[in-house]
């Protein structure tokens, strides 16, 4: 017991020490009073914080960002994921060939042996010739895994352009793509986070890349597009880690592999669906069969559709897709031609080439305007672009489709809607307003995709026609309707109805 009331006394605090404690507090309480009130006594009790501060974590903005990676160049729009609006994304490149929402589709290796890609290619191609440089590598990878993408004056000045560079033993055209689209990945996450609203914020930037549903149902192709699309995300995931200054070389060769245990960032999909994202969110939507003409650089891609709705939501059924290893490359190689022989420029670089066809794409007016070597000019462009639409391919993609529904009557209303580069040459609409069957004895009517109101031009006033694939592609894939590819297609010939008046079997045959 003795010890218990010693070990507790020794925990009290004696009195004489509580009393000098008041004593002292007390003492301080009157000096404040005659000094003024102190600072901290003025903060009421509740509010003072007691420990450090706690700030709440903010929440990342999720972007999706549509890459349409093009033949000649490369178009991009993002959406913040959860607000209506989609905006052009504007390379700020000043190229006198290129519009500003135009990345250059480019690779080329300057005087002293360094790779250049995009806006740095294009500008130091700028005064050689229009097809100079490493140019149409999208075309020339799908052309080395199937012939019938295969372009063989693309691939042989690709490869030309290697040799005189002592180069053709170090670039293979699947990983310039990936590294091309790493650093088109790179560009547009600059941008954005540089952009209004979002400077200094932490994003979540997602990518979807069109490909062409020809090649997305073309297995061999399809793999070696995905393959690319996956060591595109690990070299600019690479790139954004590291401290060191980029190496392209380096990461051309260096053996990068896609996301390892973390969720993946880059997604392909199908560009006719992509492109008809416009189309379904718009008033003028209605179902039935529809076709869309992405008139590109290198190819042009033909897809035809049944649009079918119910319960308000729509179902695209793709009936046939083929990818056409012809596009304006052709008309530019004959305006190009036309420039050489007219010698007006000892060089006729791409600029003397961009410069005439959007002249003459402006002051088209029909072949009443043009004469003497001009007239030869116009006749030579529209034979070029009629050979598209009279190419095998094209009726081969058509003869498809009415497989899928084998009914005259429908396929006399088609509505075909055009997008990419091309769209806006001379005659392309009266020309593909000619039905590919004899027998229907109509126009198709060939229109531009119509303009969505949450579609946002930019301050490169980005023309819709050529940014409707990016613009769908900046959504989340859930968000893109309901589509069925050529190959899950079944018939949809619709069934004749019964005949009345006519015995049937069993009648005209009584057991």
């Amino acid at each position: 017991m003795k010890f218990l009331w010693g070990f507790w006394k020794s925990l009290r605090r004696p009195k004489e020490s509580l009393d000098k404690a008041r004593c002292e507090k007390q003492t301080e309480g009157s000096k404040a009073e005659k000094s003024g009130p102190r600072r901290e006594s003025m903060v009421p009790v509740a509010t003072k914080i007691q420990g450090p501060l706690i700030r709440k974590r903010r929440e990342k903005d999720h972007i999706q960002v549509g890459l349409d990676f093009g033949t000649s160049s490369t178009k991009a729009v993002y959406s913040h994921v959860g607000r209506r609006v989609s905006k052009a994304v504007s390379f700020n490149h000043h190229l006198p060939n290129y519009p500003p929402y135009c990345l250059p589709s480019l690779a080329a290796i300057d005087a002293r042996g360094q790779l250049l890609l995009g806006t740095d290619a294009a500008r130091f191609l700028g005064t050689q010739e229009w097809d100079s440089g490493l140019q149409r590598f999208k075309v020339i990878v799908a052309g080395e895994h199937d012939e019938t993408f295969k372009d063989s004056i693309t691939e042989d000045s690709f490869y030309h352009y290697l040799d005189c560079n002592k180069r053709s033993d170090h670039i293979k055209a699947e990983d310039l793509t990936a590294l091309y689209l790493a650093h088109a990945m790179k560009k547009c996450r600059e941008l954005i986070e540089k952009s209004d609203g979002y400077n200094g914020g932490e994003l979540d930037i997602a990518f979807n890349i069109c490909m062409p549903i020809d090649h997305i149902q073309n297995n061999i192709v399809n793999d070696v597009f995905k393959k690319i699309f996956i060591r595109a995300e690990g070299i600019e995931s690479a790139w954004r880690t590291s401290t060191n200054t980029i190496d392209l070389w380096g990461s051309l060769h260096e053996e990068i592999s896609g996301p390892e245990g973390r969720e993946r960032r880059v997604f392909a999909i199908p560009e006719a669906v992509a492109a008809m994202a416009s189309y379904l969110v718009s008033l003028r939507k209605k179902p039935g069969l529809h076709a869309i003409l992405d008139f590109g650089a290198g190819t042009t891609d033909i897809s035809i559709c049944n649009l079918a709705f119910q319960g308000g939501q729509s179902t695209s059924y793709w009936y046939a897709a083929r990818n056409i290893p012809r596009g304006t490359i052709g008309v530019e190689r004959i305006v190009a031609k036309y420039i050489s022989e007219c010698g007006r420029n000892s060089t006729c670089n791409s600029k003397n080439v961009y410069d005439f066809l959007k002249k003459l794409s402006e002051t088209y007016g029909g072949k009443a305007r043009h004469q003497g070597s001009l007239l030869k000019l116009y006749d030579s462009i529209q034979i070029e672009i009629q050979g598209i639409r009279d190419s095998s391919v094209y009726y081969d993609a058509w003869g498809t489709a009415y497989t899928k529904r084998r009914s005259q009557g429908t396929w006399e209303n088609v509505q075909i809607f055009l997008t990419g580069g091309g769209a806006g040459l001379p005659s392309v609409s009266d020309i593909f307003s000619i039905p590919w069957w004899k027998n229907l004895h109509v126009r198709y009517p060939v229109n531009f995709l119509p303009t969505p109101d949450d579609y946002h031009a930019g301050h490169c006033n980005a023309p819709f026609h050529r940014m409707s694939v990016a613009y769908g592609l900046a959504r989340p894939a859930p968000e893109l309707e309901d589509y069925v590819l050529p190959a899950d297609v079944i018939d949809q010939t619709p069934s004749l109805p019964p005949m009345k008046g006519i015995p049937d079997r069993d009648e005209l045959y009584p057991e």
